[in-house]
C-alpha cells in the first residue's frame, strides 16, 4: 500500500492510538432478524450489512462465517476489511506502510486473514477494499473538519482534488475495488513501469485479469512478479500475504484453468521449494491426484498437509473423506474426529463419520453424528435430506452395506 498526498498531510494531525489486541476469545454469534443461523451465508450477509456502520459486528459475524464454511475465502477477506475498519487511525497508519503498525501481531493476525483466503481462492474478489479507502477518507474528512479546517464538503472537495495526482498504484487498487478493471489494468501498466521493485504491483494486476477471465495475461504478470520477488531485498517490508509460495500457487492455478497440468504440478513444486511449511500447495496437488484417480498420492499429499497444519479442520476433513472414500474407514474416523475436535459448528465431518460409522456396523454411532449434522448444517445444505432418512432407518436396519459403495 502506499500513501498519497492527502493522507500523509492528514497523519500529521492525526495523534497515535494503542493498537488492542484482537479479541482471542470466540465472539457471540449476531443476532440474526431473518436468516439461517447455522448459515454462512446468512452471517456473510449481516456483516456486510453492518460493515460501513458497525465494524466490530459485521468482524463477529464473519467469524461465524469462517467457522461454519471453513473452505469459504470470501468470508476470510470479508473479516479482515472489518477488522481493519475497527480502528481507523490504526488503518490509517497501517496504509501508509507504518513498520511497527505493519509488523505488530495485531495486523499479523488480521492479515492473516487475507492470506488464509487467498491460500483457499488465490484470486479471490477483492471488491470490498473500496471499503477500506472510503474510511480513511472519511476519518481525514472529519479529522479536518474537528479542527475548523473548514465544512465536510469544502474538505473532501480538496481532497478529492489531490486524490486526482495520487500516486498511480493507489488510483489503481482503487478502480479493481470498485470494479473498474479496465481503468484498473491500465493504471497498474503504469505503476509497474514506474516501480522496478514491482513484483506486488504485477500481482495485483494479474488478479484483474483473472476478474476479465484473461489467463495467459495473468499468466505471464505473475511469472515476471515471482522473479521480481526473488531478486528484491530481504529488507524490504513485505506483507504477509505476498509470498513466493502463494504467488507459484496463483500460477498453479491459472495453469490448471489453462488445462496444463504438468506445469500446474511443477508450479506446485515450486512453491513448496520457496516454503517447506505451505501445506496448501499438497492439499492442491492431492486435489490433481484424485482427478488422476490416484488415491495413493492423494492421500499422500494430504498427510503431508495435515503433518504441516495439524489445526486445519478442513484439511482433517478432506483428508477423512478422502480415506473414507478409500475405504481406510478407521484412519478416517480418526481425522474426521479431529475435524470435529477442532471446529464444533462444521456440519460435513459429522455427514461423512455417520457414513463411517455406517460402514463398520454401528448403526447408534453413525444415528448420533447424523442428529449432529442436522442439528448444526444449513437448512439449505443438499444433504439434510439423506440425513434425515438415515437418521428415520438407522433404527430398523443394522445392514454392513457401506455408503461409500458406488
Amino acid at each position: 500500500m502506499r500513501l498519497h498526498t492527502a493522507i500523509a498531510s492528514a497523519l500529521l494531525l492525526l495523534s497515535s492510538r494503542t493498537i488492542v489486541a484482537q479479541r482471542d476469545k470466540e465472539p457471540r454469534r449476531p443476532k440474526l432478524a431473518a436468516g439461517d443461523t447455522n448459515d454462512a451465508h446468512a452471517y456473510y450477509d449481516y456483516a456486510i450489512d453492518q460493515l460501513a456502520r458497525d465494524p466490530d459486528k459485521a468482524a463477529d459475524a464473519l467469524y461465524w462465517s469462517t467457522r461454519l464454511e471453513p473452505m469459504w475465502a470470501e468470508a476470510f477477506y470479508a473479516r479482515r476489511i472489518a477488522l481493519l475498519l475497527t480502528d481507523r487511525r490504526r488503518l490509517i497508519r497501517y496504509w501508509s506502510g507504518d513498520r511497527q503498525v505493519v509488523q505488530s501481531d495485531d495486523i499479523r493476525r488480521i492479515d492473516s486473514l487475507f492470506y488464509r483466503a487467498l491460500t483457499l481462492k488465490p484470486f479471490v474478489s477483492q471488491r470490498l477494499d473500496h471499503e477500506l479507502f472510503d474510511a480513511v477518507i472519511n476519518e481525514i474528512t472529519q479529522n479536518y473538519e474537528r479542527r475548523g479546517y473548514g465544512s465536510a464538503a469544502e474538505i473532501r472537495y480538496a481532497i478529492d482534488q489531490q486524490l486526482a495526482r495520487a500516486p498511480v498504484a493507489d488510483r489503481a487498487w482503487y478502480a479493481y475495488g470498485e470494479g473498474r478493471f479496465a481503468d484498473a489494468l491500465l493504471l497498474y501498466a503504469q505503476a509497474v513501469r514506474d516501480d522496478k521493485k514491482n513484483g506486488p504491483l504485477r500481482v495485483d494486476r494479474a488478479r484483474v485479469f483473472m476478474q476479465m477471465n484473461n489467463p495467459d495475461s495473468a499468466l505471464a504478470e505473475l511469472t515476471l512478479a515471482v522473479d521480481d520477488m526473488r531478486k528484491r531485498d530481504k529488507k524490504d517490508l513485505i506483507y504477509v500475504y505476498q509470498s513466493k509460495a502463494l504467488t507459484e500457487h496463483s500460477i498453479a492455478i491459472v495453469q490448471q484453468r489453462l488445462g496444463h497440468l504438468d506445469a500446474t504440478r511443477e508450479a506446485l513444486g515450486r512453491a513448496l521449494q520457496e516454503d517447506l511449511s505451505y501445506y496448501p500447495a499438497h492439499l492442491q496437488l492431492a486435489f490433481l491426484a484424485i482427478d488422476a484417480k490416484d488415491t495413493t498420492s492423494a492421500l499422500t499429499e494430504m498427510d503431508l498437509a495435515v503433518q504441516l497444519r495439524g489445526d486445519d479442520a478442513a484439511a482433517r476433513y478432506l483428508y477423512g473423506f478422502t480415506l473414507a472414500s478409500a475405504g481406510k474407514l478407521a484412519d478416517a474416523e480418526v481425522q474426521l474426529k479431529k475435524s470435529v475436535e477442532l471446529n464444533a459448528v462444521y456440519a460435513a465431518p459429522h455427514f461423512v463419520l455417520g457414513q463411517v460409522m455406517e460402514a463398520v456396523n454401528r448403526p447408534a454411532d453413525a444415528a448420533k453424528e447424523y442428529t449432529t449434522f442436522l442439528a448444526i448444517a444449513a437448512k439449505s445444505d443438499v444433504r439434510r435430506d439423506a440425513a434425515e432418512a438415515k437418521v428415520t432407518s438407522l433404527g430398523k436396519s443394522t445392514s454392513r452395506t457401506s455408503p461409500f459403495d458406488p
